[in-house]
């Protein structure tokens, strides 16, 4: 009894300290391709506007996702996106296209949509593996599709079985997915690709 007594003062003095948690870890989602240079618009050609990409709801966070089985998707409890991987993604996106997001108020002829459907560190094996995957279509100014829908997904192997390891190959699988989505637009808009109406530095 004496010693409960003992070790409930201790606790109560704080002299017993609990286990420590560990902090969340943020990452950026980068494109680690080569960077653009900056690109004029041609002459009379049509304008490219990149719009805000969506998300599908359960990744429309800022923490990582990861599986360990198929089917099945968890949060990390400790790293997390500094920002929520549909903005990023947007972001990387028009920076690499050279084009403008809808929310820059500059009028476009051709507006570029995409969706995340998924993101995520697939843990199930070893290696493991990030998916990304991404649906975009092209619609002009009056909402109208231009060409066929297209759907891309990238698997990239992590290097290591962690949070810090699966960025890294998120990262790759996004450049990756930049470089189809940019030839895509070529493919769709001819030989002139649209371009911003501005000079548009990355």
């Amino acid at each position: 009894m004496k010693r409960l007594i003992a070790l409930i003062g201790l606790l109560a003095a704080g002299c017993v300290s609990a286990p420590s948690v560990p902090p969340v870890q943020y990452y950026v989602l980068s494109d680690t391709g080569a960077a653009p240079e900056a690109r004029h618009a041609a002459v009379g050609g049509p304008v490219l506007l990149v719009h805000p990409t969506t998300v599908n709801a359960f990744y429309d966070t800022q923490r990582l996702v990861y599986s360990r089985a198929p089917g099945e998707r968890a949060y990390y409890q400790f790293a997390a996106w500094t920002e929520r991987p549909g903005r990023a993604f947007a972001d990387l996106l028009s920076r690499r296209l050279g084009a403008p997001l809808t929310t820059a108020g500059v009028r476009g002829d051709v507006v570029l949509r995409t969706r995340l459907e998924e993101l995520y560190h697939d843990a199930a094996s070893t290696p493991g593996r990030v998916t990304l995957v991404v649906s975009a279509e092209l619609v002009d100014g009056s909402g109208r599709r231009v060409g066929e829908a297209q759907r891309f997904a990238r698997s990239v192997t992590t290097r290591a079985e962690n949070a810090a390891a699966a960025v890294e190959a998120a990262n790759r699988a996004t450049a990756q997915m930049l470089d189809e989505i940019a030839a895509w637009c070529d493919s769709a808009a001819g030989d002139a690709r649209p371009r911003a109406s501005v000079l548009f530095r990355p």
